[in-house]
């Protein structure tokens, strides 16, 4: 199957010292593509730390599943997927080994690969996959931090970032590759049958605003051009954007 890609990303509008903590790549030879959001830090003293720790880490886990996903190789798509996210992940075990906080820096994001005329994903958190077919559009992926959003004055953020995730014991867990070993409960994957001129998006939750403004449906009224720009310009009538970046798959 043939297909385009396209994608872009901007940076938050609230902090002028936060760096755009998001991340996107895609081959077009291989058929694959990822989408990572660095999770971000708490203020020191009133400044954001420099240089991110998100970043870095955001950094390390895309370049070693890059290099997995871009290998030759026999493997199925599917675990191919997996071994590019546990190699993302053991990179940034390496890289927070000695990191004096107990509040690891991590990343979170998706990963898809096509094979024939299926688009398998691999996802940990809140990134989201859009499927656009035939008029009609779903999501393919769900927020995994849905569930401690609900309860967030239950606990503390030490709480959260330390024993709730990562822990699939817990019933608000929820995944961030830190380089802990719990993050794999948290792996989603799945197949996406494709048609020609079917597309799939894949973006950071700072989309989010945006496509809620919108409407998925009104997706399907738009070229992909016109969705990714009109996606990076969207501003919130009120407060503040965060970073927000989106992957456009087009089949042909």
């Amino acid at each position: 199957m043939r297909f385009t890609m396209i994608g872009d990303t901007r940076r938050n509008t609230h902090y002028i010292d936060k760096p755009n903590e998001d991340l996107f790549w895609f081959d077009k030879v291989q058929g694959t593509a990822l989408v990572l959001d660095g999770v971000s830090r708490s203020r020191e003293n009133g400044i954001y730390p420099n240089p991110s720790p998100a970043c870095m880490v955001t950094k390390i886990f895309a370049q070693a599943a890059c290099a997995v996903l871009t290998a030759p190789g026999r493997e199925g798509a599917k675990e191919k997927l997996c071994a590019a996210v546990m190699a993302g992940n053991t990179a940034v075990a390496h890289a927070n080994e000695g990191f004096p906080s107990d509040f690891l820096p991590g990343t979170v994001g998706v990963l898809v690969l096509v094979e024939g005329n299926s688009l398998h994903y691999a996802y940990v958190g809140d990134p989201i996959g859009i499927a656009l077919s035939q008029g009609g559009a779903s999501s393919f992926t769900f927020l995994q931090t849905k569930a401690i959003h609900d309860h967030l004055g239950e606990f503390t953020s030490h709480e959260i970032r330390t024993y709730i995730c990562n822990n699939i014991r817990h019933p608000y867990g929820y995944g961030v590759w830190t380089g802990q070993d719990g993050v794999m409960d948290f792996l989603c994957t799945g197949i996406v049958s494709l048609k020609e001129g079917d597309r799939v998006i894949l973006c950071t939750d700072g989309i989010d605003a945006f496509l809620s403004a919108i409407g998925l449906e009104s997706l399907c009224t738009m070229d992909s051009r016109t969705i990714l720009k009109k996606a990076m310009a969207f501003q919130k009538p009120e407060g503040w954007m965060d970073d927000r970046t989106m992957i456009i798959i087009d089949t042909e």
